[in-house]
């Protein structure tokens, strides 16, 4: 628990530079593209990094109350991490993202976003989860005791997508490595979401239990296919476990067995910011792109100063609305380089793009084309 005089020290940090506004370059191609927070570039003042300190003065000063203006204010924030980021590259670093994860866990339940505290129910593992088609694939039910020492973690986004399951059952099995999954009794389904709603005791819970199974079955490496949960546990477990994305485990495939190139017209890669920012892997999706055999164009706005696409903090399971116009700044971007598909390897980068996309471009999911890559059509014959 931060006490209110940690609170205000960490606070004090900022000295209101100004500098985490915007990427810092000599020159800017497009107007639209220096500034870097989303709320903030959105909505100004109160919105942006620098206000957001003032936000947790007030708060840890007790001057300021909460209500329903400040939860919005809060909320707004994507918890992107670029201000917290690039602070760290300077002389003096504000430890923001500390800060707005103290502010979530601080709200009044009355005033957090309704699909927010809903969304925290999402660690409870639904009864007719699909991770059975795993076992298809080759991949071992270790639920109930030891087995391969690298296992797949299951995230909320797949536990009822049957498609998306086989395609990473596909890979799995493609890769010839022997990989468990707790099927019959999966680990809790942690994402980012715990603590983008402030619920910070709830996924301290899951993690313990997590961290026991985990040294109990002797698991040596986890792979994890959504970015938000993979920061999670690369932040929060003491399992002694190693945790790689997904991605990372496809670009290491590819260079061991390589696949068939793929024959799309010109695309450019959308960072994740739990991908990239939290759990700096700004390689691995750059070097599948390389190895397909496609011809990436970067937006100007990329790696560790890539925008975020909106949806991250929450805002797009408690504002819709909200995150789709962020999205559309990230558009006029990826618009102006020349590209007609976006790859991402976010389900959330995924749904929050998608649903804005201009009707001449397409989000692909970087998952599906290695997938595609080595042949995968969803009709394979799995045993």
């Amino acid at each position: 628990t931060v006490t209110n005089e940690e609170l205000l020290k960490l606070a004090l940090c900022c000295n209101r530079c100004g500098t985490c506004r915007g990427v810092v370059q000599d020159s800017v191609p497009d107007v639209a593209f220096s500034l870097q927070c989303p709320s903030g570039m959105t909505f100004f003042g109160s919105y942006e990094p620098s206000g957001l300190m003032y936000l947790a003065r007030g708060i840890a000063q007790d001057v300021l109350s909460w209500n329903e203006d400040l939860a919005r204010v809060l909320f707004s924030c994507t918890m992107c991490g670029y201000c917290d980021d690039f602070c760290q590259r300077g002389y003096r670093h504000t430890p923001a993202l500390t800060i707005l994860e103290e502010l979530r866990r601080r709200v009044p339940d009355s005033f957090k976003p309704k699909a927010l505290q809903k969304a925290a129910e999402s660690i409870v593992v639904p009864k007719d989860h699909c991770l059975g088609i795993l076992e298809e694939y080759g991949i071992v039910d270790i639920s109930d005791g030891r087995g391969p020492e690298t296992i797949f973690f299951p995230d909320p986004t797949i536990l009822q997508n049957p498609s998306k399951l086989r395609e990473i059952g596909f890979l799995f099995k493609k890769s010839g490595m022997n990989v468990g999954c707790c099927i019959k009794r999966p680990l809790p389904p942690v994402s980012a979401t715990l603590i983008n709603g402030g619920f910070r005791e709830l996924l301290e819970e899951c993690g313990r239990e997590i961290d026991n199974r985990l040294r109990q079955m002797g698991i040596q490496q986890v792979v994890v296919y959504h970015p938000e949960t993979l920061s999670v546990l690369k932040r929060f477990s003491r399992s002694g476990a190693s945790f790689i994305s997904l991605t990372r485990f496809c670009a290491d495939l590819m260079k061991k067995k390589r696949p068939k190139k793929l024959k799309l017209p010109a695309v450019t890669y959308q960072d994740p910011c739990h991908l990239g920012r939290y759990s700096k892997e700004y390689a691995a999706p750059r070097e599948i792109i390389q190895m397909l055999g496609l011809t990436l164009k970067e937006m100007w706005r990329a790696g560790k100063n890539a925008l975020c696409c909106g949806a991250g903090g929450g805002v797009l399971t408690g504002n819709p609305t909200l995150a789709k116009k962020y999205a559309a700044t990230r558009w006029h971007e990826a618009v102006a380089t020349g590209a007609r598909i976006m790859i991402t390897a976010c389900p959330f980068c995924f749904a929050n793009m998608n649903g804005t996309k201009p009707k001449a471009f397409k989000v692909m999911d970087i998952t599906a084309l290695v997938a595609q890559a080595y042949g995968y059509t969803g009709k394979e014959v799995t045993k």
